[in-house]
């Protein structure tokens, strides 16, 4: 967690791909948490004492309460299928906003950056429909969902793999 922690607070903003992470495992952090340990916690109880601990520290963050929480999540492996899409959706907000500045950002360099995410996600669907495109990709994957059926022997269906024109 401090690694996250150390990382995040080296990197500058431009070169960020989500929000930083504020949350530390100081000294503190553990001597709090030591303190509501009980030997005869199970596994489920001591993560609970854990999250109870770092929503607790979250909620003094001024921003990004939500974002330190689904990382700290996803540094203890515990994100949940709903978590991680949020997750995903907050990273690339972020990203997007970077790109596109602040409020405060000139109205001119946001609209060009705004151009240049355009130009990205073009190039995006361009590469898609080249590779869905290609002789090369179909012949790789016949079986594909879009593919020809391959010739057989009359009678015979792809599912059985001609087995019933050989019986």
């Amino acid at each position: 967690m401090n690694s996250a922690y150390i990382a995040s607070a080296a990197s500058s903003d431009e070169t960020r791909s989500e929000p930083p992470f504020r949350l530390q495992g100081s000294y503190r952090d553990m001597n709090k948490i030591v303190e509501r340990i009980s030997p005869v916690m199970d596994d489920a109880e001591l993560a609970a004492v854990i999250e109870d601990h770092y929503t607790g520290e979250a909620q003094t963050l001024t921003t990004g309460a939500e974002a330190a929480l689904l990382k700290l999540a996803e540094l203890r492996g515990t994100l949940t299928g709903e978590q991680e899409a949020r997750w995903e959706e907050i990273r690339t907000r972020y990203v997007r906003a970077q790109a596109l500045g602040g409020p405060d950002g000139d109205p001119l360099t946001r609209a060009v950056a705004a151009l240049g995410l355009l130009a990205d996600r073009l190039a995006a669907v361009e590469s898609a429909i080249t590779r869905a495109a290609d002789p090369r990709h179909l012949l790789a994957r016949p079986q594909g969902r879009h593919a020809a059926s391959p010739p057989g022997p009359p009678g015979a269906s792809p599912s059985d793999g001609g087995a019933a024109a050989s019986e």
